[in-house]
């Protein structure tokens, strides 16, 4: 059994500063000591997947990030494991319980199958892995693997953590005992028939225009990246590929390391839908430089236009319960621009809604620099500001 400090501090000397995760008793102690201490920075993720693509965001920032997680919410993870970082070629550092460990301590019964299949998954995915070390001793060389494999191969590792691998240590940090202060007011401005709505390129356009060189641009995945690269590939732009509503959180990730730049992440209604969550996060942690545009058509566009849920949503007042600081609807090109020029706004984090209709340019291509590529020559856009 180690002490918590001791794993951590050896992580501080090789840069690894940046925690997110969601909760285990087994990381108890761990989430406490990051918590309680000034050198690190740990972000409240609301699922597995989320902290994954937190992490990515940060990672491409230019600092170095740990993910941790109880194993039982693995499978929320697997599409961000497998089609972010893997796509993007994104090293971070995880450390997942072995909660139900074959022949290990008794445990609950929903931790017994995903306890069989652990490490099986893991193989049957890739991940490089080993277990997480519970002798002082063990410590240096084990982190020396996991960062030299992250960094040759730009790649996660991952560390399969047992009961009772670290010493307890108790919360010193008090909650805020603030009172909720959020009003969920915003404002609505719907006035057109479907077909008479603006279309995706010519809100893109809109935001190419804004976006200046001190902004970022992360596009949802889907024709929203394809779109965009179109219209004009530049190397302050991302392009989603699968990790479908990873986009917040990944953007999340770069805004809260990187105060400087601005960060416009553009989503669609049904990336969204699938991880609602991840506006949570934002709400609570109100990246100033942050602005969340919804490209909302109604419709799984890309994938053949079938419908989502999300006429029946008022993702503005949504956004507000959140804890953005502003948040619009609007189906109207000028009114919609006006948002984006508004210098209001621009203080965030703000939540622009977006209504427009279905359909891409009949010539709609795929951009023709591969994932990792874009996610290169954005990190060096970064590193020069």
């Amino acid at each position: 059994m180690i002490k918590a400090n001791e794993f951590l501090d050896e992580c501080l000397s090789l840069g690894f500063n940046f925690f997110t995760g969601t909760p285990c008793s087994y990381l108890k102690p761990f989430i406490n000591y990051v918590i309680d201490h000034d050198e690190f920075h740990f972000v409240d993720a609301v699922n597995e997947g989320d902290a994954i693509a937190i992490a990515a965001g940060v990672t491409v920032a230019g600092k170095r990030s740990v993910v941790m997680f109880q194993n039982s919410g693995f499978g929320n993870a697997v599409n961000p494991l497998t089609s972010l970082t893997d796509t993007f070629r994104i090293p971070m550092m995880v450390i997942v319980t072995y909660r139900g460990e074959p022949g290990g301590h008794p445990d609950e019964p929903q931790h017994e199958l995903m306890g069989q299949i652990l490490t099986d998954l893991l193989d049957a995915m890739k991940l490089k892995w080993a277990f997480f070390p519970n002798e002082s001793g063990q410590i240096k060389n084990a982190l020396k693997e996991a960062n030299d494999y992250m960094l040759t191969e730009n790649k996660p590792f991952i560390f399969v953590m047992k009961k009772d691998d670290v010493n307890p240590y108790e919360l010193q940090t008090k909650r805020q005992n603030n009172p909720f202060r959020f009003s969920i007011a915003h404002k609505d401005e719907f006035k057109f028939a479907y077909n008479e709505r603006s279309t995706r390129t010519d809100a893109l356009k809109s935001i190419q225009t804004v976006a200046d060189d001190k902004a970022v641009v992360i596009a949802t995945t889907g024709k929203t990246g394809r779109e965009l690269y179109e219209l004009d590939d530049k190397e302050n732009q991302l392009y989603m590929v699968g990790s479908m509503g990873c986009a917040l959180p990944f953007g999340f990730g770069i805004a809260f390391v990187k105060p400087n730049l601005h960060i416009y992440i553009i989503d669609g209604d049904g990336a969204l839908l699938m991880r609602t969550g991840s506006m949570a996060t934002v709400g609570a942690y109100q990246p100033q430089n942050l602005t969340h545009i919804l490209l909302d058509n109604e419709a799984h566009d890309s994938t053949g236009g079938q419908s989502t849920v999300s006429h029946n949503v008022s993702f503005a007042s949504i956004a507000k319960g959140f804890g953005y600081k502003h948040a619009v609807s609007t189906d109207g090109l000028q009114t919609f621009q006006q948002y984006l020029s508004s210098s209001e706004l621009k203080e965030g984090p703000t939540f622009i809604h977006f209504k427009i209709k279905k359909g891409s340019p009949k010539t709609l291509g795929r951009p023709g620099v591969k994932p990792y590529q874009v996610k290169e020559r954005l990190e060096k856009f970064i590193t020069s500001k």
